[in-house]
């Protein structure tokens, strides 16, 4: 910013410079009395030639002054608008559709970005110097009343303009759903189904709604400036007018002789300077900056008062719970802007040291019974309670530390072998005697000794050196991650659908391997595989948001209900395909 100030002084500096020397020529040539010696009007050359040189260093300096700038300003942008929407314990927020908005508006797009609107700060400031700077010069070398009336015609101007940008501020504010339509296209393109896309043929389709989603969020904003662009061409020639008035009674006092060429030299680029100070390009760009700089800054209240999270105010120790049991009680739950409860009523018990296993059909909310587990949403009604305490008044954060899940859509983070398990309990990530643990236990050592760094080898292979994995692989390492965090002291273990990407003898296996080594722990199995969950201590049938079966495998099977029918409906399946592996573990 200092650096664009210095260049609008040395501007003046030079405009001033320039009339003295072109005032100062015709006294040198005709060797006038009491005219400049040559030796003094050297010296105002070299002073001019100085001053010029430094005036034209300091664009390539700010430039790169800028850059600095930007990218510490993009870094900051990135931390102001993640760190709001990631300290939230639950996930509900994530979901609001003002929320996302006001994301959407901190992001910036269009213009509206504020490392574009701040880097035009300067710019903006040092037009100022040089309107107040050169109004000085006209006032002193010429007339204060058309100094004044120059900065008021500008001044004025810039203030409608202002005016007019923030009608499309306004715009651009109330039309952000479907900005976020179009970013979700592009990162269906670029990361998220690149392969499903190929697999359809849908890239054409894909490009074709992405520029129309683009095109429908900025049309609003588009029509506006085209509105405005009348008025400004209007503003911009009351501008013009004003100048040329300014530059004629320049003349005429010239022609009259009350003006000496070296005030004439002077004046007539001061007045010129005014007229390229009106910088409204530069108050439009601040001024849609600021506003996702306002949109940044009510990110975490918005958040705040539309989903407080909830104070701790139990002095129980979080970090040895649960030591009896977590239990839901009468709960229901329905997620955000939907009429239909997902859990209704629903009781259910998880004891301390138990493997139970929850089973049901798609949709029955047997996921959406472990985001409540985990504090990510919080029950529409009823209540959770561990070891008698509401969860509601833990410590969130802790108690999360306390769950170690496997959930269906576990992240592969494109990082280290390391990374990707220790990220289970990232306070323990220097512990090698774990991490060598869990891999033995895991079975993912000899995984790890085939790789080309080993542990240090990148898990994704648009890296340098880096691999990919295969599904079985990856759901290996995430189970090695959970086993990491029961190690660390995680007291509940989640397996949620746990390796579905194995075969189901792999499985069985793997999920029973687990529940020996976290006997520990309480434990919470789900998945459609009946021949996984039948060795679990306790096995709860969820339907229509409710428990409505519970008992060991033998127990529901003798009862004849829900389980059993599903469970004899998915062996028959195996049955009639005797080829299938699967059906050896089904008949066991």
């Amino acid at each position: 910013m200092g650096l664009a100030v210095l260049g609008s002084v040395l501007g003046m500096a030079v405009t001033l410079l320039t009339g003295q020397v072109v005032g100062a020529v015709p006294g040198v040539i005709d060797d006038a009395p009491g005219a400049m010696s040559v030796a003094g009007f050297s010296w105002l050359l070299a002073a001019l030639l100085a001053v010029f040189v430094l005036q034209s260093l300091t664009p390539a300096i700010h430039q790169v002054a800028m850059m600095i700038m930007d990218a510490a300003l993009v870094r900051e942008i990135g931390v102001g608008i993640t760190e709001p929407l990631l300290r939230p314990r639950s996930v509900a927020h994530l979901e609001d559709t003002e929320v996302l908005d006001m994301q959407e508006r901190a992001k910036g797009k269009g213009g509206f970005h504020l490392a574009q609107g701040l880097g035009n700060l300067p710019w903006l400031l040092a037009s100022r110097v040089t309107l107040v700077g050169s109004a000085v010069i006209v006032g002193v070398m010429f007339s204060w009343l058309v100094a004044a009336m120059l900065v008021a015609v500008t001044l004025l101007l810039e203030w409608y303009g202002g005016r007019l940008i923030a009608r499309e501020i306004d715009v651009w504010w109330g039309n952000t759903e479907e900005q976020r339509r179009a970013e979700y296209l592009f990162n269906l393109g670029m990361r998220d189904a690149p392969k499903e896309l190929r697999v359809f043929g849908l890239h054409g389709w894909l490009v074709e709604r992405y520029v129309r989603e683009w095109t429908a969020g900025f049309r609003p904003v588009w029509e506006r400036r085209r509105k405005n662009v009348k008025w400004s061409v209007l503003t911009g020639g009351l501008h013009l007018a004003a100048n040329g008035l300014a530059i004629l009674l320049v003349g005429r006092a010239a022609l009259d002789g009350r003006l000496p060429l070296t005030e004439v030299a002077t004046t007539v680029p001061a007045i010129l300077a005014i007229g390229v100070s009106m910088n409204g390009y530069g108050v439009v760009q601040v001024r849609r900056g600021l506003s996702a700089y306002r949109a940044m800054q009510e990110l975490p209240d918005t958040i705040a008062e539309r989903h407080p999270e909830p104070v701790a105010t139990s002095r129980h120790r979080t970090e040895t719970m649960p030591a009896r049991e977590v239990r839901f009680e009468n709960v229901s739950f329905r997620y955000p802007d939907s009429d239909k409860d997902v859990l209704r009523d629903l009781d259910l018990t998880i004891h301390a040291h138990e493997a139970l296993a929850l089973v049901g059909v798609n949709g029955a909310g047997k996921s959406t019974l472990v985001k409540l587990l985990g504090g990510a949403y919080k029950p529409t009604k009823g209540r959770i309670l561990v070891d008698g305490v509401d969860l509601s008044e833990l410590d969130l954060a802790v108690w999360q530390r306390r769950i170690a899940a496997i959930v269906q859509d576990f992240l592969r983070f494109p990082l280290s072998v390391t990374d990707n398990v220790v990220f289970g309990a990232v306070e323990r990530a220097d512990d090698e005697i774990a991490l060598a643990k869990v891999a033995r236990e895991s079975g993912i050592d000899d995984l790890v000794r085939r790789l080309p760094d080993g542990w240090d080898t990148v898990l994704d292979k648009t890296f340098d050196g880096g691999v990919d994995l295969s599904g079985g692989e990856w759901q290996r390492i995430a189970l090695a991650r959970a086993l990491f965090a029961v190690h660390a002291g995680a007291g509940v273990l989640v397996l949620d659908e746990p390796a579905a990407a194995l075969d189901v003898r792999a499985e069985a296996e793997l999920v029973e391997r687990y529940l020996e080594l976290t006997s520990g722990v309480a434990s919470l199995i789900i998945s459609h595989r009946f021949s996984v969950v039948r060795n679990a201590d306790r096995i709860c049938v969820l339907a229509d948001g409710r428990i409505t079966e519970d008992g060991t495998h033998e127990q529901l099977l003798d009862q004849g209900g829900t389980y059993a029918a599903m469970f004899r409906l998915q062996a028959e399946r195996y049955v009639t395909a005797p080829e299938d592996p699967e059906s050896e573990v089904l008949d066991a």
